[in-house]
């Protein structure tokens, strides 16, 4: 039990902390610092009822999350208040956690050999808005897009100031083509995603917007339109090719719409192919356990091989050169502690 009771309190931390979120806690508390706080005080400035709150405060305070002490005092370190605030990317983690508990009999399943392949996409009803509600805390986090198109260099950020045609392949709930789009309206914009209902949502939100230079459209990364070949100046692509069922095939893809001249980014996870060496870090724990309910799960229902979230930056590079790039035209970097940027340069790029 020495080694387990760390991870079971940990688990149980977790759900109390995702309780604390939706109750509005988090945010009361970061709204006022250094602030030392009775139980009546907290629930009656956050809205909640008394009784639950001091349930919570069990909870997190055994944790070690909250600070309890006599006279029933509860305080709590700002930047623990900040991080688990709506906005932070971090939190998202946390909320990340109710798409796998609710599927264990599922997944279990999976594991036996007359099991099914995998939980497929309609199970997971809440992804698309898990995974928007993601990737806006991580652009807000780094002043995506601006930041992140010059520190991809290429000649990116020029070119999307004087106006390119972009392609956004797996655009999901749309909040990067968005963002893109809004801060370069000389560029124009096509999005696919292989779900209707999330690009209906993705044009509405658009269209509140006023962005006019942006288009959704259902397509599959292995059956792009004929007249998209040798189409787009720059194709960029967020945390999509590992859940893929075919990521060799969307690998070539993308090269083939790309112009004579162009540029590709895709962004994925950064971790290492070697298990043994990725294990070494303990936050790969968060990332094998989101890959093993989600993404490895998601891409073997569809009949797919399975990639993984830590598939790795080493076989990511050695796909991508089996795909028709030449490893001239490859370049990898890190952003952060958890974001691989690939950049597939094509001809002369972007300069």
């Amino acid at each position: 039990m020495e080694k387990l009771a760390p991870i079971l309190i940990s688990a149980h931390a977790g759900s109390a902390i995702v309780a604390g979120h939706y109750a509005g806690l988090w945010t009361t508390i970061h709204q006022h610092p250094d602030k030392k706080w009775t139980i009546s005080e907290l629930s009656e400035k956050a809205g909640c009822k008394e009784r639950w709150v001091k349930e919570w405060v069990g909870v997190l305070a055994s944790a070690g999350v909250l600070k309890l002490e006599e006279g029933m005092i509860i305080s709590c370190d700002k930047d623990v208040a900040k991080t688990l605030l709506p906005t932070s990317a971090v939190l998202q983690l946390f909320t990340e956690l109710e798409m796998c508990l609710d599927k264990e009999d599922k997944i279990g399943a999976c594991f036996k050999k007359d099991g099914p392949l995998g939980v497929g996409y309609s199970d997971f009803p809440k992804f698309q808005e898990w995974m928007g509600n993601w990737s806006c805390c991580r652009n807000k986090e780094r002043n995506f897009p601006e930041a992140f198109m010059k520190l991809v260099e290429d000649g990116v950020h020029e070119a999307l100031e004087k106006g390119i045609k972009v392609l956004e392949a797996g655009c999901g709930r749309g909040q990067h083509v968005m963002a893109v789009a809004q801060r370069y309206p000389n560029s124009s914009f096509v999005a696919f995603d292989i779900d209707e209902k999330t690009l209906e949502l993705n044009r509405v939100d658009a269209e509140k917007l006023g962005l006019i230079n942006l288009e959704f459209v259902v397509e599959d990364f292995c059956n792009m339109r004929p007249e998209w070949a040798n189409h787009f100046d720059y194709v960029m692509m967020y945390d999509c090719m590992h859940d893929l069922p075919h990521p060799d095939k969307a690998m070539e893809g993308l090269k083939t719409v790309l112009k004579d001249d162009g540029v590709v980014t895709m962004l994925d996870i950064y971790a290492s192919s070697d298990m043994v060496k990725e294990t070494k870090n303990p936050m790969s724990t968060v990332l094998y356990n989101i890959s093993l309910h989600h993404c490895m799960s998601v891409s073997l229902a569809s009949g797919g091989v399975g990639l993984g979230a830590c598939w790795g930056v080493e076989l990511a590079q050695k796909m991508l050169i089996e795909a028709g790039w030449e490893e001239k035209e490859l370049r990898l970097f890190r952003d952060g502690f958890m974001d691989a940027i690939f950049v597939m340069t094509k001809g002369k790029g972007l300069m």
